[in-house]
């Protein structure tokens, strides 16, 4: 992946050098702020950016023409057992289930697989895998994608350490330097001091303002971000003062963010702490920490809520993608 720097006074001029030396399909990797240095420190009143890019050589997540992302088994099944026995278990879902989907949610998947193509599996692999993934796929419940107008601001929810603010920067970063959106960024407090001067430093750095107490926005923005402190979800004071102060910003668009990296069953401990606030969709962060992309199919199957977001890693955009049911499949064999 070959990568070029461009240094530019704003965040605008930042993307028009990118895009005209490396074309609309350029991917923005990371941002950053360009100190400066003897006279030009002080007779500089800003300082410049430079964005790194690249021109991704294949289209991301894609899996070559003609290969299948999966074929776990040997050229041929055995002989389907019969059905004397216990229910045979589709080779495939068992491997899913191996990954980290849970056993009910395997039951399940496998039930609808069942009921629609039969009991007996196909006895190639890759026939086999084509009809459990395409049979789960049908469980996916797109996001919803398109804010623009909608006047309401975007709050990030979630306990503390699950990359809310990190989150909020990938999108915000993507929104001004992809999309070109005009943003405003709120930073308040909660039962405890919002302390992230990072996500001030950062919004500056691309031309954002960021508030630290709310006001209704003059309506010449895009997207509205609120980020909020950590909240301990084991205590039930501290899930009331999240109440309140959600009570008290316009019909908030709400974002739970989740670590992946956690366990299965923390996760779900975490999700149904914040579910009574009903927020529209889930973001899952730590994905550079957490291999087993399949265990988040069981926030698919086992909640009405959307994944929205899939992100890893600190660089800010860096890897921050849409969630899609592809993006959720193993693409590797087992060993």
């Amino acid at each position: 992946m070959k990568l070029a720097s461009f240094t530019a006074e704003n965040a605008s001029s930042a993307v028009r050098l990118v895009h005209e030396n490396l074309g609309p399909d350029a991917v923005i990797i990371s941002v950053r702020k360009v100190p400066s240095h003897g006279f030009s420190r002080l007779l500089s009143r800003n300082s410049q950016i430079e964005v790194t890019a690249t021109v991704p050589e294949t289209p991301r997540h894609s899996v070559p023409a003609g290969v299948d992302a999966y074929v776990p088994f040997g050229e041929k099944m055995d002989e389907a057992p019969e059905e004397t026995h216990r229910p045979h278990r589709w080779r495939s879902i068992a491997w899913l289930e191996s990954l980290g989907l849970l056993p009910e949610f395997a039951d399940r998947l496998e039930n609808k697989v069942r009921a629609v193509h039969g009991a007996v599996p196909p006895p190639m692999p890759i026939a086999e895998w084509n009809v459990v993934r395409d049979t789960l796929a049908t469980f996916w419940r797109p996001a919803r994608t398109n804010f623009a107008g909608t006047g309401r601001p975007h709050v990030f929810i979630g306990p503390p350490g699950s990359g809310k603010t990190t989150a909020l920067c990938k999108w915000l970063t993507a929104s001004v330097l992809r999309g070109e959106n005009r943003a405003r960024v709120w930073r308040l407090d909660g039962e405890t001091a919002n302390t992230s001067e990072f996500l001030s430093i950062h919004a500056e750095m691309i031309g954002v303002p960021v508030d630290r107490f709310w006001g209704e926005p003059a309506g010449q923005e895009d997207l509205l971000f609120v980020d909020l402190p950590g909240v301990d979800y084991h205590h039930q004071a501290s899930l009331k003062v999240l109440r309140e102060l959600l009570f008290s910003l316009p019909q908030p668009h709400l974002h739970l963010v989740l670590n992946a990296a956690y366990e299965t069953t923390l996760l779900f401990e975490q999700f149904n702490a914040f579910a009574p606030f009903m927020p529209e969709d889930v973001i899952f962060t730590h994905l550079d920490e957490e291999p087993r992309r399949v265990k988040l199919w069981n926030f698919v199957l086992g909640t009405n809520c959307s994944l929205s977001w899939l992100s890893g890693g600190q660089k800010i955009p860096g890897d921050f993608n849409r969630a899609e049911s592809s993006l959720l499949f193993p693409h590797t064999n087992p060993r």
